[in-house]
C-alpha cells in the first residue's frame, strides 16, 4: 500500500488538532505557496487552541483579541483542501461573536463588537535589542504612552508567568515608529517566530498578553 506525502501531512495535522503533539512535516512552515497543505481538517474544540495550530500549518502570524463576554469559544467545522482563508472563515462562522481580517499580512481576530481601544494605542518609538518575546511584551507595556492608556482606561496587566508563554521564540532586535500596540504585537510575534499572541481581559480592568492558548 502506498501512502503519499499529502496523506502523511493530513495524518500529522489530525494528531496535532486532537491534542497529541507531533512535529510538523518538512515543508509545512512558510507561505501557502510553499506548504504541503492538509487534505482535510476536521475540528471540534477550543478556538484559541485551533488558531495556535493554524499558525503552524499555514505559517501565518495571528493575533487574537478575546471577547471578554465569552472568554472561551468552541468551534466545529469540517473542510476539504482548505486554504488559510477557508479555515478562518469556518472559525468565525462557528464562533459568530468574532471577525477576522488581514492587516498588512497579519491575521487579526477580534470581537465583532466591543474591540478594546487599548490595542489601538499609538506607539511613537519602540526599540529593543536581543530580547525574547516575553521581555519584548514587558517593555511594550512599560512604554509611557501605553502606561498612559492603561491609566486612562483603568487597566492593569496580569502577569500569568512562564506557563502562559510556552512557545520559546528567537531573541530579536527591532525598532518601530508610529505603530499601534496591536501592530507592534504582530511584528514581535512574527520576528520571534512564535507567530501567535492573545490579548484577554477579565472585564474588571485586568488584562493579559500571552503567546499560548490557555
Amino acid at each position: 500500500m502506498t501512502i503519499d506525502r499529502r496523506t502523511i501531512a493530513t495524518a500529522v495535522i489530525a494528531l496535532t488538532i486532537y491534542g497529541a503533539y507531533t512535529s510538523p512535516c518538512e515543508g509545512q512552515q512558510g507561505s501557502e505557496s510553499r506548504t504541503q497543505l492538509p487534505a482535510v481538517i476536521k475540528y471540534d474544540g477550543d478556538m484559541a487552541f485551533m488558531l495556535a495550530h493554524v499558525t503552524e500549518i499555514y505559517g501565518a502570524t495571528i493575533g487574537l483579541e478575546v471577547d471578554p463576554q465569552q472568554p472561551r469559544s468552541r468551534v466545529s467545522f469540517y473542510l476539504r483542501d482548505p486554504t488559510l482563508a477557508d479555515v478562518l472563515n469556518a472559525i468565525v462562522q462557528s464562533a459568530s461573536r468574532y471577525q477576522w481580517h488581514n492587516s498588512g499580512g497579519f491575521i487579526e481576530i477580534m470581537p465583532l463588537h466591543g474591540s478594546s481601544p487599548f490595542l489601538d494605542t499609538i506607539i511613537r518609538n519602540f526599540r529593543i535589542d536581543n530580547v525574547d518575546e516575553r521581555e519584548a511584551i514587558k517593555q511594550l507595556v512599560l512604554l509611557p504612552e501605553v502606561q498612559a492608556s492603561m491609566a486612562a482606561m483603568s487597566l492593569s496587566r496580569q502577569d500569568l508567568g512562564e506557563a502562559a508563554t510556552d512557545k520559546k521564540g528567537e531573541k530579536i532586535s527591532i525598532r518601530l515608529e508610529s505603530v499601534t500596540l496591536r501592530q507592534a504585537l504582530n511584528i514581535v510575534a512574527k520576528q520571534t517566530g512564535t507567530r501567535f499572541w492573545v490579548f484577554s481581559s477579565d472585564g474588571k480592568g485586568r488584562f493579559s498578553i500571552t503567546n499560548s492558548p490557555r
